[in-house]
This record gives structure tokens, sequence and C-alpha cells, in this order.
């Protein structure tokens, strides 16, 4: 289970009012496990930002999923369409965050109740698309469970606001402490 970190509770209600628009923009309607997520977390990273969770719609711009998937959409033809198997063209793929190594992770839209999409991930540095069975829940749960070890620590959510706090005070992210720490 994660915590909610601080900002969280402020930072949620306002990702979460972007998803009426995002949903009127792209005409699809994102699926509950992730509007889930956003109403109790908001965007944000977790694990530092190891994988990093989009808001629905941002009017700045940047990471939101509406942004992302545009700017994929427009890209795929030259950047990403060779790694994509015949079956699977780039506007099925909805991107909705990504993962520190370079992955991009997208809901693989397969009809019409996107409560059924699977999750799917694409390496910047080139593929393949690998498809994962089952849906944003249980693939944003495997991330929050730690690997068993003699120094497992709690994984942890940061919301995109306290993560841009931080950066501005020349803190890390991930630890809250000064970066030469």
């Amino acid at each position: 289970m994660l915590t909610p970190c601080r900002q969280s509770s402020e930072g949620a209600p306002h990702d979460l009012a972007g998803t009426a628009e995002a949903e009127h923009r792209l005409g699809i309607r994102l699926p509950s496990d992730y509007i889930a997520f956003i109403e109790t977390y908001g965007a944000g990273g977790i694990d530092g930002d190891a994988l990093w969770i989009s808001p629905p719609y941002r009017e700045s711009g940047g990471d939101s999923v509406v942004d992302m998937a545009e700017l994929f959409w427009e890209q795929a033809p030259e950047s990403y369409s060779r790694w994509l198997p015949p079956e699977v063209s780039a506007d099925r793929l909805l991107r909705w965050g990504f993962v520190e190594d370079g992955t991009h992770l997208f809901w693989l839209m397969t009809g019409d109740d996107s409560d059924t999409w699977p999750i799917a991930d694409l390496y910047e540095d080139g593929g393949p698309l690998t498809i994962h069975k089952d849906g944003f829940a249980a693939y944003v749960q495997r991330w929050c469970t730690p690997t068993p070890g003699p120094t497992t620590e709690p994984i942890q959510f940061i919301h995109w606001r306290e993560y841009e706090h931080l950066m501005e005070q020349g803190l890390n992210p991930a630890t809250g402490l000064a970066w030469n720490h």
C-alpha cells in the first residue's frame, strides 16, 4: 500500500479535475483504476521517479496523458512504428507514463471498455513492444511490492507538485536531501 505524500491532498483533486477534459480531447473513457489512483494520490512518481504516472490533462501542458499521447502519435510513424507488431498501430497506444530507464507505458486500446485495456511498454531505444495481460492497477501494484531482502525499504509515492518543489529547492526528490548526500 502506498501512502499519499505531502501535496497529494492538494494535488489529487486538481489532477482529477483534468479527467473530463482529457476524455473529451481523446474521445475515450480513461480506465477506472487509473481514475481511482489519481483521485487518491494524484499524478507523480513511485519509488522516486522510477515509475512516473501522468495526470490526465494539465492546461500548462507537459507530461499529461493528453500531451504524451499526442506527442507519441505524432512521432510514431517516424520514430516508433518499426518496433510495433503488425497488429498494433500507434493510434491504439495511449501513453500514460514512463519508467526512468526510458520505457514508455501505454494502454493498448483493444475495444470500447477501457477497464479491459492491457498495459504495453516500449523502450525508448528500440522496442520491442511488450504487452502485459493485466491493467493499470495490477501493473502499479507490482511496482509497489518490494523485493524481499535484508534492506527492504517501503516504496514511496511523490506527487508531481512535491517533486517540483523539492527540485526548486535543490533537493533530490527521491531522498529529500541535498544532491551531494
